[in-house]
C-alpha cells in the first residue's frame, strides 16, 4: 500500500510538475527591451491582484479584474508596413500550464479583449489578445487605408500570434506545448480565417457565431435597416411581447419540451398574419403594414432575378422578439420615441468606410443586389474566411469546435450550418473526426437568452470574480475550451457540452442544463425525469435534409 501511494504521490508532482512552470528568475521589466522585427513593446509590467482597464479612445468604462493570479502584462505595437500600427497585450502568468490562448475580438473590433484575457489567465494559459490595428469602434479608420484594412482583416491576429510565442518562449526559457486560439462574433472569424489561412499557428480552435461570411452579414444588416427606415409603423413592446408569445404558442412544444425555447426556429410555421387586426387597433395586434415588413424581416432576401437566397431571415430570433427586436431590427420605445438600430449603425459604418470610399454615402439608397455583389468583389478576399479547404488542419490533425445559438438574431444559425455543410462538401467526408459543430436552442448571439447558455462564451453568466475556482470550472464536460483542449492532447472528442441556464442569467441560480450535441445531433428528452435535468436527454441524429432545404453558404 506504501508503494501504492508513492507512486501515485509521485505521478501527482511529476504531472503538476510538466503543467506548471513558475518564473521566480526571469525579469517581467527586462522584456521591454527585447528586439523583435517590426515591433516595439512600450510597456512591460508585474501584476497581482487587481487590474485595471485603461481608457481608449471609444470612450468606454475602465474594466475592473479582481483577485487575478500574478501575471507579466506586455504591451506593444507592430508595424508591418507604413500605416499599420498593430496594438497587443499579452499576459504572462506567474504559474504557467505551458499552453498559448489568444483571443479574438468583436464588431469593427479597435481595443484590446480584457475580458477574454482573464478567464484564460486563471487557468494557467499565457494569453494574447489585439486591437487589429485601429483604435476606437465604427469603420472610419479604413477610409483611404489599405494596409489597415489588411491588419483588421487577417494580418494583426497572425502577427500577434508570431510576436507572442517570441515573447513566451525568451520570458519562460522554453517553447510552449501548445496554442489555442477561442472568439465569437467578429473573434469566431478571425478563428476560421487562422484555421484557413494560417493552420500552423494553433493546434486547435474555438469558433463562436462566426461572422465569417462578413460582406454577406453586412448585407443581412443592410437589408434589416433599409425594412426598418422604410417602415412608417415600428413595432411597440407590446405588438412585440405579442410576437413572442404567438411564436412561442406554435412552436415552443414542437420538441416535446415546453421550455419557453423555439429549438427549431427555421422550421417554425409562425405567420405574422396571425396578429393581424380584425377590428380596432388594440395596442398589440398588427396592421397590414406591419405584417408585411415583419414578413420581410423573418424571411431570406432574394435575388429579383433568380428568387435565389441573398441573405437569411431574421426568423432565427422567433420566440425571443422582445429582446432582439428593439436592438437589431429598432422599435417604437415606451417614450414614443422610435430606436435606431445596431443592424443601422453597421450599415453607416460598413458601406461607406469599407465599401465605396464615400463617407457621404446614404445605405438607404444602395440597391442590395448591386451592394452585395460590391462589397464581396472590392473586400471579400480580405475580410471573409469562407474557404471550405481545411485539409491541412486535418491532416496534421488540429481541431476546430464551433457553436452557435440558435435564437441569434445578430448572425443567423444559418451562417455556421452553411459553412460546416460547405467544409464536408469540399473534403467530401465527414467532418466529426476533426471539426464538430454544437448549436445552441435558444441562445442569442455568443450567449444570454431564454436557452441554456452558459458553457465559458464570452457572455457567459458565470462570474469571474475572486472567488473562481479555475480548476473545477475547467470541465471539459461544461467548458467549451477545455473540451477542446483535451480533444486536441488527449484525443478525446466532445460527444456532448453541457449548457447552463441560470435564473436571470444571475450565474448562481440553476434552472436548468442541456447536452449541446454535435451537429447533425440534436438533445431528445428520454421521457422519464426532469426536462431542466441534462441527464434526461440523449443526442441523436436529426433529419438533415430539412435544414438542408434552408441553410446554405450566402457567398
Amino acid at each position: 500500500m506504501k508503494l501504492i501511494t508513492a507512486a501515485l504521490l509521485s505521478t501527482l508532482c511529476l504531472l503538476l510538475s510538466s503543467n506548471s512552470v513558475a518564473m521566480d528568475d526571469a525579469s517581467c521589466t527586462q522584456l521591454k527591451n527585447q528586439k523583435i522585427t517590426d515591433t516595439e513593446i512600450t510597456a512591460a509590467e508585474s501584476v497581482m491582484g487587481d487590474f485595471f482597464s485603461p481608457s481608449d479612445q471609444s470612450g468606454a468604462p475602465k474594466e475592473i479584474f479582481k483577485g487575478l493570479p500574478a501575471f507579466c502584462r506586455i504591451v506593444g505595437v507592430i508595424r508591418p508596413r507604413a500605416e499599420s500600427e498593430i496594438g497587443f497585450e499579452i499576459w504572462l502568468p506567474e504559474q504557467w500550464n505551458k499552453r498559448y490562448l489568444q483571443v479574438g475580438n468583436g464588431g469593427f473590433a479597435g481595443a484590446i479583449n480584457y475580458g477574454g484575457l482573464v478567464p484564460g489567465l486563471r487557468n494557467g494559459f499565457a494569453v494574447a489578445s489585439t486591437d487589429d490595428g485601429h483604435k476606437g469602434d465604427g469603420a472610419a479608420w479604413a477610409l483611404g487605408h489599405s494596409e489597415s484594412l489588411v491588419d483588421y482583416g487577417y494580418r494583426a491576429v497572425h502577427l500577434t500570434s508570431s510576436v507572442a510565442k517570441e515573447i513566451i518562449s525568451t520570458y519562460y526559457r522554453q517553447s510552449l506545448s501548445y496554442a489555442y486560439f477561442s472568439g465569437c462574433s467578429d473573434g469566431g472569424r478571425e478563428s476560421l480565417m487562422e484555421a484557413q489561412r494560417y493552420p500552423e499557428d494553433f493546434n486547435g480552435w474555438v469558433v463562436g457565431a462566426p461572422a465569417n461570411d462578413f460582406t454577406g452579414l453586412m448585407a443581412y444588416f443592410l437589408n434589416l435597416s433599409q425594412i426598418e427606415a422604410a417602415l412608417q409603423e415600428p413595432l411597440t413592446t407590446s405588438q412585440l411581447e405579442a410576437l413572442t408569445k404567438a411564436a412561442l404558442a406554435r412552436c415552443d412544444r414542437t420538441d416535446g419540451v415546453a421550455d419557453g425555447v423555439i429549438d427549431a426556429p427555421l422550421r417554425c410555421p409562425f405567420d405574422a398574419a396571425e396578429l393581424q387586426c380584425r377590428g380596432a387597433q388594440d395596442g398589440r395586434c398588427l396592421s397590414k403594414s406591419q405584417v408585411d415588413a415583419v414578413r420581410r424581416i423573418y424571411d431570406d432576401s432574394r435575388d429579383p432575378r433568380t428568387h435565389a437566397s441573398l441573405t437569411p431571415g431574421f426568423r432565427t430570433a422567433l420566440g425571443d422578439e422582445v429582446s432582439q427586436w428593439p436592438l437589431w431590427v429598432g422599435s417604437m420605445g415606451k417614450d414614443g420615441n422610435r430606436t435606431s438600430s445596431l443592424s443601422q449603425m453597421f450599415s453607416e459604418a460598413f458601406w461607406p468606410f469599407m465599401v465605396y470610399g464615400d463617407p457621404k454615402l446614404d445605405f438607404r439608397r444602395l440597391d442590395l443586389l448591386q451592394a452585395a455583389s460590391d462589397a464581396r468583389s472590392r473586400v471579400g478576399m480580405i475580410l471573409n474566411s469562407v474557404d471550405p479547404d481545411l485539409s491541412v488542419v486535418r491532416a496534421s490533425r488540429k481541431k476546430i469546435i464551433q457553436y452557435h445559438g440558435w435564437a441569434d438574431g445578430v448572425i443567423p444559425a444559418q451562417y455556421s450550418i452553411g459553412y460546416y455543410q460547405a467544409v464536408e462538401k469540399y473534403l467530401r467526408r465527414d467532418n466529426r473526426d476533426f471539426y464538430r459543430l454544437f448549436m445552441a436552442p435558444g441562445m442569442e448571439h455568443c450567449g444570454g437568452g431564454p436557452g441554456p447558455n452558459s458553457f465559458s462564451t464570452p457572455f457567459d453568466p458565470h462570474p469571474f470574480g475572486a472567488g473562481y475556482d479555475s480548476l473545477s470550472e475547467f470541465d471539459p464536460e461544461r467548458n467549451v475550451l477545455a473540451a477542446l483542449v483535451r480533444w486536441v492532447e488527449k484525443g478525446q472528442a466532445p460527444e456532448k457540452i453541457v449548457a447552463t441556464k441560470y435564473r436571470d442569467d444571475d450565474g448562481e441560480h440553476v434552472v436548468r442544463t442541456r447536452p449541446l450535441c454535435p451537429y447533425p445531433s440534436i438533445a431528445r428528452w428520454t421521457g422519464k425525469g426532469s426536462t431542466d435535468d441534462a441527464r434526461n436527454f440523449v443526442c441523436s441524429t436529426a433529419r438533415r435534409s430539412h435544414d438542408q432545404d434552408d441553410l446554405g453558404q450566402r457567398r
